[in-house]
C-alpha cells in the first residue's frame, strides 16, 4: 500500500511538471490574429511618433506597472515623466519619419506579446539640416480589456 501511494504521488507530481511546463497552448490562427492586432497598433503608434502627436502615443500605453520606460540611455521610472521631457524640449518645426526595417511579434499568450523592431529615424529640422538615427525597440504587450496596450519598452539606438 504504501509503495502504491508513493508511486501515485510521484507519478501526480510529474504530471503536474509536464501541465505547468506546456504553458497556455494557443493555435496558430489564434496567434496571428494577435499579431495582427499588435501590428495594427503599432503602425498607427508609429505614424503617430513621426508627427510628435504625443497624446495619441499616450493612447497605446498603460502604465499601471510603473515598470519603466528606457529612451536612449535614460530611465525614466514613470511613463508621464518621460512624455514631460519628450514635450518639454523645443518644438521649432522638426519632424521625423521613422522607417521600421525588421519587425517581429513573439505572442506569448492571449494577453501578453512581446514586438521587437529595428530601422531608422531621419529627423528633418527646421534649419533645413537632417541626420539618421539607427534604432533597436522592444516593446511588452498587455491585453487589458479589449485594447492592447504597451507596458514597458526599451528605445535605444543601434550600431
Amino acid at each position: 500500500m504504501k509503495n502504491t501511494l508513493t508511486t501515485f504521488l510521484i507519478g501526480l507530481l510529474i504530471f503536474g511538471c509536464i501541465q505547468l511546463s506546456n504553458g497556455q497552448s494557443m493555435t496558430n490562427q489564434q496567434k496571428s490574429i494577435i499579431e495582427k492586432e499588435i501590428d495594427s497598433i503599432f503602425q498607427t503608434m508609429v505614424k503617430a511618433a513621426d508627427s510628435l502627436n504625443y497624446d495619441k502615443i499616450n493612447t497605446g500605453v498603460d502604465d499601471k506597472y510603473n515598470a519603466g520606460f528606457i529612451i536612449g540611455g535614460a530611465y525614466y521610472a514613470k511613463y508621464d515623466s518621460l512624455i514631460s521631457f519628450l514635450k518639454s524640449r523645443p518644438q521649432d518645426g522638426s519632424t521625423q519619419r521613422i522607417s521600421v526595417k525588421q519587425e517581429k511579434i513573439s505572442v506569448l499568450s492571449d494577453r501578453l506579446a512581446l514586438l521587437t523592431a529595428s530601422g531608422e529615424s531621419r529627423v528633418n529640422l527646421s534649419s533645413g539640416s537632417s541626420y539618421t538615427i539607427r534604432f533597436l525597440w522592444p516593446f511588452v504587450y498587455e491585453k487589458t480589456g479589449n485594447e492592447w496596450k504597451v507596458i514597458q519598452s526599451h528605445q535605444s539606438g543601434a550600431r
